[in-house]
């Protein structure tokens, strides 16, 4: 952990900057696809089918709440339920046509964002940032071990 707060703070605040970036790209290319709904799609598509209690647990949110934003992905065209072939009891969820079409437009503009934000970066300092944050996203969130302020 970094000795000053004030670099736990600054670090925060680029965090969230990079996230806002992140979810007004993806909510730039559909008025209903939100940051969630690109992410949903994007894990989906990285794993070849995810079932949703593996999205309950890779999110940390209830089921009732994967529940809700996959059946509005369902209804909007862009995920599809297919049988489990490693469980028929389990269905995997997939990026439906539409739903890669729409994904493969966000995945550009997030990669041209980044590209031109980088631009003139070596080759190396794009390693050394993309390896942090794969650390950084590595680590064991600590948020249920401190209770809030009151």
């Amino acid at each position: 952990m970094a000795d000053d707060d004030t670099e736990i703070r600054g670090l925060v605040r680029e965090l969230v900057t990079l996230s806002r970036r992140f979810r007004g790209n993806a909510e730039r290319l559909h008025p209903d696809l939100s940051f969630v709904d690109y992410s949903l799609l994007s894990e989906m598509d990285a794993r070849d089918g995810a079932r949703a209690t593996d999205l309950v647990g890779l999110y940390g949110l209830n089921k009732s709440t994967i529940s809700r934003q996959v059946t509005a992905l369902q209804r909007a065209g862009l995920v599809v339920r297919e049988a489990d072939p490693q469980d028929h009891r389990a269905r995997l969820l997939r990026p439906s046509d539409l739903g890669r079409e729409l994904l493969a437009r966000a995945d550009a503009l997030m990669y041209r964002e980044v590209d031109a934000r980088t631009d003139g970066w070596a080759a190396g300092e794009v390693r050394a940032l993309r390896g942090l944050l794969a650390r950084y996203n590595a680590g064991a969130s600590a948020v249920a071990a401190y209770p809030p302020d009151s």
